[in-house]
């Protein structure tokens, strides 16, 4: 017990670094995609800390499994570099002991990825759906680029603004055009302001756009029948935008993914996907305790890089067997998993060759 209490302290401690800093550079490359997307009008500039915050379960869950796979090599290769292996292994303290005891730090760690994969996704991603594809005058006040047309509700309004206010709340020389239909004719109103702004109904909580000083042309393209009406003020509604989140797999939650043969390949395949990351912890423990031990001379370092590459073409492959599995490639039965004993099967050799060597 006070040998696992060891080994364990000195994986997590690793683990904790080593998951600290991928988690760091990876938010910081999400960081500046959302930066570039909202400096582009995208998306505003304040829920950016928001989308980050959502990012980091998702990402820890498929982080963790690489961080505990290096963690491991690294640990166990710095007790065999400083001979500490050899001392265990003189009190009776053999490979097998410590393959076991690393699978019980593995349950632990695979629990945890489990639920966020299983139950906590779903949960961020339709929370980070709504946050995305919420769309009301308040976001479109701050995602406004003057000088730009901006189209809106797929096409139906667009909009162009010349030039806004310091504090982002107002806009000058504004051009509005909603396409609607008559006797089955399409219709557009083009409406032309000095000014508008932004205001939200305290009772009903609607939000409006108020435009001030301008005109307004109602007719049907080609026709000569228009109107032109000026006005001092003028108030129209904006619609609440229609959020679809079913229609993404990823904010589906894991019961409804059922059964297993689903006849819906893409749900078959995320099911899938989501069981592969908690169990990429157990495939890659078995690859990382017989691959950390080293010639004390070698250094702790030593099979840091073949360790590095053989999760690179774990992880492309499984990106590549759910592909061919949605593409219907391969049957459901097949799907993600011959990946997986592929892994499984290297890991077993490794195992077996050393202790075929100790033999």
């Amino acid at each position: 017990m006070i040998i696992f209490r060891y080994l364990a302290k000195e994986v997590f401690i690793t683990l904790i670094s080593l998951t600290s800093i991928l988690v760091l550079i990876f938010l910081s490359n999400q960081l500046i995609q959302y930066l570039n997307r909202a400096a582009s009008g995208s998306i505003p500039g304040v829920i950016i800390m928001k989308l980050m915050i959502l990012e980091l379960p998702t990402l820890l869950s498929l982080l963790v499994p690489l961080g505990f796979y290096i963690a491991m090599l690294l640990a166990y290769g710095r007790l065999y570099a400083e001979s500490e292996m050899t001392v265990l292994g003189a009190c009776g303290y053999g490979p097998n002991q410590l393959l076991k005891h690393s699978f019980i730090m593995a349950i632990g760690v695979a629990i945890i990825v489990a639920v966020v994969m299983i139950w906590g996704s779903p949960l961020i991603y339709i929370e980070r759906a709504k946050l995305l594809r919420t769309t009301g005058i308040k976001t479109l006040v701050q995602t406004i680029m003057p000088g730009r047309f901006h189209a809106i509700n797929d096409g139906q309004e667009v909009f162009y603004v010349q030039s806004m206010s310091r504090d982002h709340t107002k806009a000058e020389q504004v051009f509005l055009a909603k396409k609607s239909s008559v006797n089955q004719q399409t219709r557009w109103d083009i409406l032309w302001a000095d000014q508008a702004f932004a205001e939200t109904d305290a009772k009903t909580g609607e939000d409006y756009i108020i435009l001030q000083n301008g005109k307004e042309y109602q007719g049907i393209p080609g026709h000569a029948d228009y109107q032109v009406a000026e006005f001092g003020q003028y108030k129209a509604r904006l619609p609440h935008p229609v959020i679809r989140i079913s229609e993404d797999l990823r904010t589906m939650s894991t019961a409804s993914l059922l059964p297993y043969n689903n006849e819906n390949v893409a749900k078959a395949a995320e099911l899938q996907w989501r069981l592969s990351v908690p169990l990429m912890v157990f495939t890659l423990t078995m690859v990382a305790v017989p691959l950390s031990r080293i010639n004390p001379r070698s250094g702790k370092y030593a099979k840091l890089l073949p360790a590095i590459i053989i999760y690179i073409l774990y992880a492309n492959l499984l990106f590549i067997a759910r592909d061919l599995m949605i593409s219907g490639k391969t049957p459901q039965w097949l799907g993600l998993w011959w990946v997986h004993l592929i892994i499984a099967g290297f890991g077993l050799f490794l195992i077996w060759r050393n202790q075929a060597k100790l033999a």
